[in-house]
């Protein structure tokens, strides 16, 4: 009954032959599967004694990954690395907990269900297929028309999974979520609390005040502030590494090979295909679903090497395939013109030429070759290592020897960023152990544990920067603080607020009338300053001094805009709704936040993916 298999076919094939090349190249490329250091065990993870292996783990990954850097040219940092891992992970864990309640409360989905499903949610792949578009554009009647033909259900076969497990999950979350309800009072405290205003004068005594200039603090000050906080600075477990490693770069093979795939193309488009077209295929960055298009851009946007060559080009002309560091670039010289502004590094406007532009990147990366050869020298070290230790075999096979600095456990170390497989490794073994030949994004390495020191409290020398911060910190508070508490003390001796804070280098403000959920310059969203304007009742109430995040604040009840409950019933209805859709997610967070609590979880891709919770 689904036509559209059939008109998809093709479509479908290639986009899955390009998904599992591009994975391969990836995979190859990148390397993310880190194939060496898993030989021994597939095993990434049990969730209720359910096994995850790494090729369920690293396939999200790495699609996570891929969609990432198509956005930009640069390498990922490593804290964006780690924000995929952590959402790699967080996907497994949610999918595998929903699959394992579906099937414990013997969930099922009908045909019917199915089909009414698709009907109401057709599926985003389909919404973007040609087949189903009319001018660029989803058409909902031609996706209707497809599910009533009956051909090629034995396509429709292999989506039938897919599909139905999406179902399943919903029909969990709407059993778990239905117990949520809203009550009447609710609805008017709702309704009141986001439609009344206040408005409020305020004496905000903020650190900027007294942290710009910083106070100077000297070094006796530092010392003595630790010798009065060191319970305040105890040290978690440290350990550095040893390090014999080779970067992951591309071959002059692999560059030669990535140059001859270019010299394909330029051939193909000097013979006629259309250059955006060809670059919407091949090209590798974030201007390919443009069809490669820069845009107009002045001399110095660009890397040196494209810079010179496309300002040389004739308006209309294609260029060879020229290197830069991001790999071959194939150009099209759109034409130029001239415009009057301020150039950079310049102060006055003068003619600036530029260039419109379009070019198709393929990228070079490390051949699965370059990889072997240099997985195949550091097996021969880890061998000779093992026997004759791990700086001699350095010496003998001519690799340099690096000494990371002390890291902590799960967190970022020099020369390897963040990399749980050594982290791991440097934490469970003891001093002198020689890890197996291991990988990330970057390097290829074998690992020596070089140091151990164990948690406690912390040297001087170790923390002495954070102590100074701290100590900056403290006296700046302190200093808000007592002016602050200065300043109360005026007005309750019966000086006028505005004279209160003149007395004391302070200015008297007064907000403009806003709502709980409104920004206010001064108070941003800040929920103890914002808590605190609405605490007062009558106009010329006070607060006192209050301390929140950027210091500390007295403040004046102006005035109180009671709510107009004439538009309380026509708003109703809408109110219940936002505060049981609230409710609703609130209760299935709840639930989610338990069945992972009480889940036995053996986590083997990363121990610590977040700083401040355990899996």
């Amino acid at each position: 009954m689904f036509d559209f298999f059939r008109r998809m076919i093709i479509p479908i094939i290639l986009i899955a032959l390009i998904g599992f090349l591009a994975t391969i190249i990836f995979s190859w490329g990148m390397d993310i599967t880190r194939r060496q250091q898993f030989e021994d065990t597939n095993l990434a993870a049990l969730i209720n004694g359910e096994e995850v292996s790494w090729q369920d783990y690293n396939r999200i990954y790495d699609n996570l990954y891929q969609a990432e850097q198509m956005k930009t040219d640069d390498e990922l940092t490593d804290n964006k690395k780690k924000e995929l891992q952590e959402s790699a992970w967080n996907q497994i864990l949610f999918e595998r907990l929903m699959m394992q309640e579906v099937a414990k409360h013997n969930i099922t989905v009908s045909d019917n269900e199915l089909y009414s499903y698709l009907r109401m949610t057709p599926p985003a792949e389909f919404q973007q297929a040609s087949a189903f578009q009319t001018n660029g554009k989803f058409d909902y009647q031609k996706y209707l028309n497809a599910l009533a033909d009956p051909n090629y259900t034995q396509l429709w076969i292999s989506y039938d999974p897919i599909f139905r497990a999406e179902i399943k999950k919903l029909k969990l979350q709407e059993m778990i979520i239905q117990s949520a309800h809203v009550a009447e009072n609710e609805i008017q405290e709702y309704f009141i609390s986001t439609q009344e205003k206040v408005k409020v004068g305020l004496i905000n005594i903020g650190y900027g005040r007294f942290s710009n200039p910083s106070p100077k603090v000297t070094d006796e000050e530092i010392k003595n502030y630790y010798e009065e906080n060191k319970a305040n600075y105890d040290i978690e477990e440290r350990a550095s590494l040893n390090l014999v490693l080779i970067e992951k770069k591309p071959s002059p093979t692999d560059w030669e090979a990535i140059y001859n795939q270019s010299m394909v193309i330029y051939d193909s488009i000097i013979a006629g295909a259309d250059f955006a077209e060809t670059a919407k295929i091949y090209s590798q960055d974030g201007s390919a679903s443009k069809g490669g298009d820069l845009g107009w851009f002045q001399k110095g946007q660009m890397v040196e090497e494209f810079d010179k060559r496309v300002f040389g080009m004739q308006k209309g002309e294609v260029s060879a395939p020229i290197r830069t560091q991001f790999g071959w670039h194939i150009i099209k010289n759109f034409g130029f013109k001239e415009e009057l502004e301020v150039p950079r590094g310049k102060t006055e406007k003068e003619k600036v030429k530029k260039v419109q532009a379009s070019h198709i990147l393929l990228k070079v990366v490390p051949s699965q070759e370059t990889l072997d050869k240099a997985n195949n020298r550091l097996t021969e070290f880890h061998a000779q290592a093992l026997n004759n230790g791990f700086l001699k075999a350095a010496e003998d096979l001519k690799f340099s020897v690096v000494n990371s600095s002390l890291f902590f456990e799960g967190k970022n170390m020099q020369y390897l960023g963040n990399d749980p497989v050594a982290g791991a490794f440097a934490f469970e073994n003891e001093v002198d152990a020689i890890s197996e030949v291991s990988e990330n994004l970057s390097v290829q390495y074998v690992a020596q544990v070089a140091e151990r020191k164990p948690a406690g409290l912390a040297d001087f020398e170790d923390v002495s920067n954070k102590v100074r911060l701290d100590l900056v910190k403290n006296i700046v508070k302190t200093q808000c603080i007592d002016t602050s508490a200065a300043i109360w003390a005026d007005i309750q001796s019966g000086t006028s607020f505005k004279k209160a804070a003149k007395n004391h280098g302070e200015e008297y403000e007064e907000t403009i009338e806003f709502k709980r959920d409104q920004f206010v310059p001064n108070l941003s969203r800040d929920p103890i300053t914002i808590g605190t304007a609405f605490s007062l009742q009558k106009p010329g109430d006070l607060s006192g001094p209050v301390d929140y995040s950027q210091g500390t604040i007295i403040m004046k009840l102006i005035s109180r805009t009671p709510v107009d409950l004439t538009e309380f019933t026509a708003k109703k209805d809408s109110i219940a709704t936002i505060i049981l859709g609230s409710k609703q997610q609130e209760l299935f967070g709840r639930w989610i936040e338990k069945l992972r609590d009480d889940a036995v979880i053996v986590n083997n891709i990363q121990k610590t993916l977040t700083a401040n919770r355990e899996y």
